[in-house]
């Protein structure tokens, strides 16, 4: 079975460092097979035969732990899950020049109700969400009228540290390589 396995916050401004070919590394020498990185960010694919999600997770966890001394969120999912939320993300996301388009991840410690409730009260001309079942699909101006949008001020929000955000470049990008390894295992 294929994993993604996405890393909260690492290699960010030069804090929280989690080399990806150190950690790749130590992936491979925990069982994975096809361990694929993309970017310095936290983007990882992994295959593995008998591993459920949980134990993907459990795994890196302990892999975080032992390795590094800062704490390290992660989010994994199924090859299936991720393919399953990108099908679904709204056709605007991504239409619309001069607008950040970005997908935020929900970690496992997320408080999904309470987000949904925090995002369903956004009502402005200058953004537009979808809540999906692993992700917040977000897009926003980013060029005009970006100080009005709530995007804008992400970081000061609670549900801030409950998601991981990758950008629609790099959201794509893992799901190409998801298609590409598909293709080549057939």
């Amino acid at each position: 079975m294929r994993f993604i396995i996405l890393l909260r916050g690492v290699n960010v401004g030069g804090k929280n460092r989690v080399p990806m070919g150190e950690f790749k590394e130590y992936l491979v020498n925990a069982g994975f097979t096809n361990v694929k990185s993309h970017i310095n960010s936290g983007n990882l694919i992994v295959d593995s035969e008998e591993d459920t999600e949980q134990d993907v997770l459990a795994k890196c966890q302990k892999i975080l732990s032992e390795h590094f001394d800062f704490p390290v969120e992660v989010l994994v999912l199924s090859a299936e899950k991720y393919q399953a939320e990108l099908a679904d993300s709204p056709a605007w996301w991504g239409a619309e020049e001069g607008y950040r388009h970005n997908a935020l991840f929900l970690l496992p410690s997320a408080d999904k109700e309470k987000i949904i409730e925090l995002l369903a009260a956004i009502d402005t001309p200058y953004e537009r969400i979808h809540i999906g079942k692993h992700a917040v699909f977000w897009s926003s101006s980013f060029q005009k009228n970006y100080s009005k949008t709530h995007y804008s001020k992400l970081a000061s929000r609670p549900y801030y540290k409950q998601v991981t955000i990758r950008n629609r470049n790099t959201t794509l990008k893992l799901l190409s390589f998801l298609e590409e390894q598909s293709k080549e295992d057939k």
